[in-house]
């Protein structure tokens, strides 16, 4: 059996997705994974993580589903599986 494919079907039929973290100058960190909806933003990223850092984020960079990799995006972007967020207060 797979158990990779099982996991990705598990998770496409509970329609979450996993993103990661990184803090500005360092690695990220791909051990922890932000569980969200689809549909989620990267305000809704920010939010899950503290309400501070919603009400003061001023953009995000974004690794994964960009144009290109540090790709500089709005709260209001669209996060896809597996992206990496950087978040900018």
């Amino acid at each position: 059996m797979n158990f990779e494919e099982l996991k990705k079907e598990i998770y496409q039929i509970l329609g979450i997705l996993r993103v990661y973290t990184k803090i500005p100058g360092k690695e990220p960190d791909l051990t922890e994974p932000v569980i969200l909806k689809k549909g989620s933003t990267v305000g809704d990223v920010a939010l899950s993580i503290h309400k501070d850092f919603a009400a003061k984020l001023r953009y995000a960079k974004i690794w994964g589903s960009g144009k290109f990799g540090g790709q500089m995006v709005k709260r209001d972007y669209l996060v896809s599986e597996g992206d990496v967020i950087e978040l900018h207060i």
